[in-house]
């Protein structure tokens, strides 16, 4: 999946870019409540362009990287949540759902501090890769 996006700084190794296409949101149905506009994200030059601010480019996000770093933003606290609760329910010995639910935050507290550290190891990796620059 390919996207244009604008180099609007440059951090270490980083470059932050801001979202530019338009067109992806012309048919959306939910623009009242669309939050992407002013956002910015991060990606690598991994090609080694010549890059300077203001530059117009094509980013490309791989989408199973994507899908994965949704998987574990998303899912990975909840089913930790869930083995949190059961955990609890299973092995305390009081029946108290208060307790159980403690036990589901502790898991969910967990799956939150394992997604932050895969996203932490994987930050270089995981990020979009800058493929060109968009010339007027």
């Amino acid at each position: 999946m390919t996207e244009q996006a604008r180099i609007i700084e440059f951090q270490n190794d980083m470059i932050i870019l801001a979202c530019l296409d338009e067109g992806s949101c012309a048919s959306c149905a939910g623009k009242g409540f669309c939050n992407v506009k002013g956002k910015s994200y991060t990606a690598v030059n991994a090609h080694n362009l010549d890059l300077s601010i203001g530059d117009d480019v094509e980013v490309y996000l791989p989408p199973g990287k994507t899908i994965l770093s949704g998987f574990m933003v998303m899912m990975v606290p909840l089913l930790t949540f869930i083995a949190g609760y059961l955990a609890a329910r299973q092995f305390l010995p009081y029946e108290s759902e208060a307790l159980y639910a403690l036990g589901g935050f502790a898991g969910l507290a967990f799956g939150f501090a394992a997604a932050f550290l895969y996203g932490k190891t994987q930050k270089r990796t995981g990020q979009p890769v800058i493929t060109r620059v968009i010339r007027p």
